[in-house]
């Protein structure tokens, strides 16, 4: 955590001290955030086990420009490390089946935009959503990353702090889409048989929107 808080202070810095020098005509608007985001599941077909997704903190960043009157195209990205709990894998070496945690990292990039819900001289308030893929990267010899197709939807706030920077807090929910009763992370084997259509997660996150 630390590692990605320095890393955000870091880039919102810059990014800050590049503002100051542009000018008014704020065609491009850049938000590195971070947040936490809620686990999600997967529900073992072969087993009937669920196995669930650890919650744990999210970076990211979101490009906007504008589209129209108060609505905005946005490209959004973030990354969690996370851990995919108790599956069990075969090792083929040996006849045994092991029981562990899979360390796995989730990477959504979406291109989308927000629309307006009320827009006050103090505040303004948004809904988002985005339609791209998810990559889904378990770190464990033997188990290959899936890129699947996924959307979002959220609701959001900003408050301007100067001309050029506003904070922005955003809720967001982000599904991914997956085949009835299809397989993921194959490689020669495949860790787990999936039962559902649909991956859920759900995360908070901050930032500040630095206007170019």
């Amino acid at each position: 955590m630390k590692k990605i808080l320095k890393r955000y202070l870091l880039t919102t810095f810059l990014l800050s001290g590049l503002s100051i020098t542009s000018t008014n005509s704020h065609a491009l608007e850049v938000t590195p955030l971070l947040g936490y985001r809620g686990g999600g599941e997967f529900i073992d077909t072969l087993s009937g086990t669920k196995h669930t997704v650890d919650s744990s903190e999210v970076y990211g960043l979101i490009i906007g420009w504008p589209y129209e009157r108060g609505k905005d195209i946005e490209i959004y990205y973030s990354h969690q490390s996370s851990r995919l709990n108790s599956v069990d894998i075969s090792d083929p070496s040996t006849p045994t089946t092991n029981n562990v945690d899979i360390p796995l990292t989730i990477d959504y990039l979406h291109i989308g935009g927000t629309a307006p819900i009320t827009e006050e001289d103090s505040y303004k308030t948004f809904v988002s959503g985005g339609l791209g893929l998810t990559y889904l990267s378990p770190d464990l010899n033997g188990l290959q990353s899936d890129l699947r197709a996924s959307f979002s939807i959220g609701v959001g706030v900003k408050w301007p702090m100067t001309e050029n920077i506003s904070l922005r807090l955003e809720t967001r929910g982000l599904a991914t889409l997956f085949n009835s009763n299809s397989a993921i992370f194959c490689s020669g084997g495949c860790a787990l048989s999936v039962n559902g259509s649909l991956f859920f997660q759900g995360e908070v996150s901050a930032g500040l929107a630095i206007k170019f």
